[in-house]
């Protein structure tokens, strides 16, 4: 059997095909918690077992096995007597007590522990089980606390000693004060601190004596520790692809490239910030339409960089056309708001000395005669940083239809009150309603319904990926579609690879040009409806036939491959066709701001920056977030290979290894997944290093140093 289950574009991988095989009962509610591989000896994987839960408290545990071509239901066909154990190559690798549990999400509980455990499965799995791993092993039984749970420590019981165990216990689990049907990890929920040590004192009885009846086949005893490669810890993310910056033409290309050149930042971010730039500057000028729908010209852009990417400097160089203007008319409203204040002045006194004499009617014919008061001039903004959902409704309400959310480090936007936990499902409903067709309302207590039609908004917000990892797993923003509007980029770091250079982007040719494009487009006057101030009613731009020809293969080909290339980040590829649309019209506008029709040349380009998105998204979604007790595994491997240690114990790395490192909980779990993984194997207690005996050591095993 293979065990070569490597994500490709025609390979799921075990959660993929465990959504599949499981999609009735995912239909009927239940939720994937795990998938978990069973291996021999020598770590080739064999089957795996799923598990579901309901919410109503009620699982799922089918299993499934790689067929060489393709996973099927079911587990393999085993001989009698020789379905392994879960985590067999661990057992095998390690020394002292193992403990049996009813279930694998407890046997990775204690690993994460530092302690060895393993379990066939359910309660009724014990039977037909190959446990000559426990031939001369001390043995633990931490039963579940219900009847099922005693079935199983007696069946398992049953098969350690007729393999030989060389002792077994019993936890007396009635002396714990674990509820009805409670079990370790309840346990583990009222003891969070406790670890091998406080299970080790925990009250014990001596197993009952049950017999011979299990009989278990004779086999020579297996290795103590299987010699096989370590496996790795996570899937890394496949390397950036490089940002097509032809595809944004020469005014924006250009100035991208010099943007790269100079500043040094990486070329996505170049090409996010100008490319979001544009469609602030477009957006209130025309839509696209194609077949009756049509498209805003608003692009929402999430750029991931570290710390000194010099994100701030790229969003100065993209937006200083904007702040120029942003100033301009924050300039012009003072002055017309201190016109107004004169004339509002006038008419309120007017309007006293009317309604101070004469009847209702004259009151009425004099009021009619005075006409509308004056207008409180529009607010300037043009540029938000973190507004939260009420604030931009006020925005909306009071100011310019056409805004844009620019942040060049918007962690304070993303875990602001906006994006919190209570407001985060309203915050993205509402953001993704106006991504969609330009409508935003607000619905508050005592003050009913108030809704904002034809406005637009532009977005891009830069983050660090400690912050990105968090927001990409974010189950609601995810399945709610706000992060599917978005197009992603995390580019490879320029960090450490640059060197100063000695010019200045202000007199740049490409720069200038670019900035002088941007001023004449933001000065264009916005396409309102009839008698509304600010209310956007654009023209609209259509595909030429030999475009809309294009357009239709690009989506054709996009929902070829949602149930393969893109079945992770459906929802991206879902909003794909859509994306690509709105960078036509953006790219056809900042070519010729009074285009009518978008070109076939225009809407390749654009398909180029959506397929650059989309695999992005595939290769960013789901391997972004890494749990960090590997990345606490993964820095101590980068510490050893540095320092040329050879042994582990915590008191050396919690003093001199890496920082993030803290607390021995942390150093005792990486360092069980570093041990199951096969990349450290586990010294003798007592074994002395720095001149005192340890308790617990560990040695890198050679080639991982030498690799």
């Amino acid at each position: 059997m293979s065990a070569d289950t490597t994500a490709s574009p025609r390979r799921e991988t075990p959660e993929q095909a465990a959504r599949r095989l499981g999609v009735a009962r995912l239909r009927q509610g239940f939720l994937l918690q795990a998938v978990y591989a069973y291996c021999a000896a020598d770590g080739e994987i064999l089957f795996w077992r799923v598990r579901m839960k309901h919410p109503n408290g009620k699982k799922h545990i089918p299993a499934m096995h790689w067929d060489g071509t393709r996973f099927l239901p079911g587990e393999p066909a085993f001989p009698a007597g020789m379905k392994p154990v879960y985590r067999l190559p661990e057992l095998l690798a390690s020394r002292g007590p193992i403990y049996y549990v009813e279930g694998e999400n407890k046997v990775d509980a204690l690993l994460a522990r530092g302690v060895i455990a393993t379990t066939s499965g359910s309660a009724t799995s014990a039977r037909g089980v190959d446990w000559s791993h426990a031939q001369g092993r001390d043995a633990v039984v931490f039963r579940d606390y219900d009847t099922a749970g005693l079935g199983y420590a007696r069946d398992v019981t049953r098969a350690l000693q007729a393999c030989g165990a060389a002792s077994i216990a019993w936890i007396d689990v009635a002396a714990l004060g674990v509820p009805e049907s409670g079990d370790v990890i309840d346990w583990f929920e009222a003891h969070p601190e406790a670890g091998a040590a406080e299970l080790d004192a925990l009250p014990r009885l001596p197993a009952p004596h049950l017999g011979d009846a299990a009989v278990i086949p004779q086999r020579p005893a297996p290795p103590k520790r299987v010699p096989v490669a370590p496996e790795p810890l996570y899937r890394p993310p496949l390397r950036a692809a490089a940002y097509p910056l032809h595809a944004l033409g020469s005014v924006l290309g250009g100035a991208a490239r010099r943007i790269r050149e100079v500043v040094q930042s990486p070329d996505a971010l170049c090409g996010q910030s100008l490319l979001s730039a544009a469609s602030l500057a477009v957006q209130s000028l025309a839509d696209v339409e194609i077949d009756g729908r049509r498209e805003p010209l608003s692009l929402w852009c999430v750029s991931i960089g570290d710390s000194g990417e010099r994100k701030s400097a790229t969003d100065a160089a993209s937006l200083r056309a904007h702040r120029e203007r942003e100033r301009a008319l924050a300039d012009d409203h003072r002055t017309e708001s201190a016109a107004y204040e004169a004339e509002a002045s006038v008419y309120k006194a007017a309007v006293r000395k009317i309604e101070s004499k004469g009847d209702a009617a004259e009151i009425r014919a004099a009021r009619k005669a005075l006409g509308a008061p004056p207008q409180r001039p529009l607010d300037p903004w043009l540029l938000l940083g973190e507004p939260t959902l009420e604030g931009l409704h006020r925005v909306y309400q009071r100011g310019r239809p056409s805004i844009g959310l620019f942040n060049d480090d918007a962690g304070d936007f993303l875990n602001g009150h906006a994006m919190g936990r209570d407001n985060r499902a309203k915050s993205a409903a509402g953001l993704s309603r106006l991504w969609d067709c330009g409508e935003f309302s607000r619905v508050r207590a005592g003050e009913g319904v108030a809704k904002c039609y034809g406005r637009r908004l532009a977005m891009h917000v830069m983050v660090q990926p400690v912050i990105a990892e968090r927001v990409l797993s974010d189950d609601l923003l995810v399945r709610q579609g706000f992060l599917a509007r978005c197009l992603l980029a995390w580019p490879d770091s320029t960090i450490g690879t640059r060197r100063y250079v000695s010019e200045d982007l202000a007199a740049d040719p490409a720069l200038h040009a670019y900035w002088q494009c941007m001023h004449a487009r933001l000065g264009l006057p916005a396409a309102l409806r009839t008698g509304a101030r600010n209310e956007l009613s654009p023209r609209v731009l259509t595909l030429t036939p030999q475009a809309k020809n294009a357009w239709i293969d690009l989506a054709d080909g996009i929902e070829a491959q949602m149930a393969v290339r893109f079945v992770d980040v459906k929802a991206w590829a879902g909003k794909a066709a859509s994306q690509a649309l709105r960078i036509a019209g953006v790219l056809t506008l900042i070519d010729d701001a009074h285009a009518e029709i978008i070109e076939r040349e225009t809407l390749e380009r654009a398909s180029a920056l959506v397929n650059y998105h989309l695999h992005e998204a595939a290769r960013i979604v789901g391997t972004a977030h890494v749990p960090e007790r590997i990345k606490d595994a993964d820095a101590l491997i980068g510490w050893c290979r540095q320092t040329g240690r050879e042994y582990l114990y915590s008191a050396d790395a919690l003093r001199r290894g890496p920082s993030a490192l803290r607390t021995r909980e942390a150093f005792l779990a990486a360092m069980t997944l570093l041990e199951s993984a096969g990349w450290v194997e586990r010294m003798a207690s007592g074994s002395v290093l720095d001149g005192k005996p340890r308790g617990r050591v560990w040695r890198l095993r050679t080639e991982v140093l030498a690799s």
